[in-house]
């Protein structure tokens, strides 16, 4: 029996084959798979790069998509997987479920996930799963890559308005393959670049901490993650319940330090969460 975890966000998609014994078969990486910020075409390609790069045909699949709330999102991720290896058993379900799985597994606790995007997903003490936050780009995400990268552009663009030293503004234009931070309007609207392109600014803000403008969007980034964090473990309804975190923003030294909360160490990675899952799921 072969088992498949698949992890797939807004930066890479993860794929983690192993046998029943939990043995490692092959773990690899292909580009990003939310279609909803990337495209259909693009998750396609992503998913399909990865799945021609196992050495061995899977039987059971768990993937956890970004975007995967959705019927239309879990019909779509259905219909590439099961097109890609037919006749192999399917579940589907948020990178966020799968993350938390890997995390926390299934005792009371909260996962801040913040990458991409940012959500947390809680385990009450009646062991009934919840979210906080992850309502995407356009209207939650706090303090998430793209929310930090947004937040980059906009100070851009202040920096312009108010014929302020541009050094922060050239950065940001550079690292987006941009002459200048003005063309990042019609560089948008033309689909040039998009959620992951902003989300990767992370990076180039954090180098520049703690000067500003990166040392304001960093702090209000991780005042927005450590609340989304307070009201979880409210929610959770036990004293000191388990907290940890995952992500590249998340993990990031300085947003550890900014968030200043204690957490675990994850007790597996979010693709591990989906084999997990799998086995449980199917073999009870």
């Amino acid at each position: 029996m072969r088992y498949l975890g698949i992890d797939g966000g807004g930066s890479k998609t993860t794929f983690l084959l192993v046998d029943e014994y939990y043995n490692e078969i092959c773990h690899l990486q292909s580009g990003p798979s939310n279609y909803l910020s990337v495209g259909a075409d693009a998750a396609r390609a992503a998913i399909t790069q990865g799945v021609s790069h196992l050495t061995e045909r899977p039987d059971i699949i768990c993937a956890g998509f970004a975007g995967a709330g959705r019927p239309d999102s879990i019909a779509f991720y259905r219909e590439v997987l099961q097109s890609l290896i037919p006749g192999a058993q399917t579940i589907i379900e948020s990178d966020a479920f799968i993350a938390s799985i890997g995390a926390i597994g299934v005792d009371p606790g909260v996962l801040l996930i913040a990458g991409t995007g940012s959500i947390v997903i809680g385990r009450d003490k009646n062991g009934s799963m919840f979210r906080v936050g992850g309502w995407g780009p356009y209207f939650g995400d706090e303090g998430s890559g793209f929310w930090i990268g947004r937040e980059a552009v906009r100070a851009a663009l202040r920096s312009v308005d108010a014929q302020a030293p541009r050094e922060f503004a050239e950065r940001i234009a550079a690292d987006l393959g941009l002459k200048s931070i003005p063309e990042v309007v019609g560089a948008w609207a033309g689909g040039k670049i998009g959620v992951p392109e902003i989300a990767g600014l992370f990076p180039q803000v954090t180098a520049t901490y703690p000067a500003e403008p990166a040392k304001q969007i960093l702090t209000e980034a991780a005042s927005h993650l450590r609340s989304l964090v307070h009201i979880a473990c409210k929610r959770a309804g036990i004293e000191n319940c388990r907290q940890s975190r995952s992500g590249s923003v998340a993990n990031h030294p300085i947003m550890r330090e900014l968030i200043n909360l204690e957490f675990e160490e994850p007790r597996h990675s979010p693709e591990w969460g989906a084999v997990i899952w799998a086995q449980q799921h199917f073999n009870g």
